[in-house]
């Protein structure tokens, strides 16, 4: 074994006691290229179950509404919140078999577990229920926005948008506030439940689930663009891979060596720490 191939040599200083420990060069790439190997299929996988998982939940979704609409197209459908929520949970629970069905180590079940419930409860559930109780707030309140008095057409597009905007801020504090409780309340209930301390921010990919609400929102602020909401319901589906793609991917954090804890990382930059490695 030629010198080179010896990355480091640690040596414990202690009373007639000499421990040496190698890190080979050929060896440390090895075992590199076979956890990257190993996170790659996981990780494509996990997208896969997670596509599967929405493709089949769409397929419900559009049976249900066909039913009641018999000439509805797939690519002229509007999700409810129910319909969401469907789509939602087929993509938590598509990235999760996918993820657990390629990742054999056992460790790491738990956190894609967490994960699961922290992308359904605290990402789709809450926002989704605080979303359509303002929407029955809203309507009860009523409330008359005042207006431009004028026949022009600056004033007739300004009294569109002054009329809408109650329902704009409703739509994008309900959100925050969904979004932001619902992850503190499960994530306290997971901290209880797996006995382990993790902190889950929200981050802003998170809201790619509720693309729709937020484009429905500038459609309405928008009137002559017509075509933001037909496309964002058309590609809403597509959004919730992220959800069911990183319940497949979370790995438990090795404390012994210096991986990185996938968990409070977002989508990209788990890929990104990953292939530093």
């Amino acid at each position: 074994m030629s010198i080179n191939a010896i990355n480091s040599v640690n040596i414990d200083k202690k009373p007639n006691s000499l421990n040496r420990t190698l890190h080979f060069g050929a060896g440390s790439s090895s075992t590199s290229e076979r956890s990257k190997s190993s996170f790659q299929k996981v990780k494509a996988a996990s997208i896969a179950g997670s596509a599967i998982g929405i493709a089949s939940a769409v397929l419900c979704v559009y049976s249900a509404c066909k039913k009641k609409n018999p000439s509805l197209l797939p690519y002229k459908m509007s999700y409810s919140e129910a319909g969401a929520l469907c789509i939602g949970f087929g993509s938590v629970l598509g990235g999760l078999i996918g993820g657990l069905t390629a990742d054999k180590d056992k460790k790491n079940i738990k956190p894609k577990l967490r994960e699961a419930s922290q992308q359904f409860v605290g990402n789709m559930v809450f926002p989704l229920g605080t979303l359509a109780l303002g929407n029955k707030l809203l309507k009860k309140i009523n409330i008359k926005m005042p207006q431009i008095k004028s026949a022009t057409a600056f004033a007739k597009y300004a009294n569109n948008f002054i009329n809408v905007l109650p329902k704009a801020v409703m739509t994008v504090s309900a959100l925050v506030l969904g979004m932001e409780t619902g992850n503190k309340v499960i994530n306290i209930v997971n901290n209880k439940l797996f006995k382990e301390e993790v902190k889950h921010d929200v981050k802003a990919e998170d809201y790619l689930v509720h693309a729709d609400d937020i484009c429905i929102t500038a459609n309405m602020l928008l009137k002559d663009v017509k075509s933001i909401t037909s496309v964002t319901s058309t590609l809403l589906p597509l959004s919730f891979i992220v959800s069911g793609s990183k319940t497949g991917i979370q790995q438990a954090p090795d404390k012994k060596s210096d991986s990185v804890d996938y968990r409070n990382l977002n989508f990209s930059d788990t890929f990104k720490e990953f292939y530093k490695k």
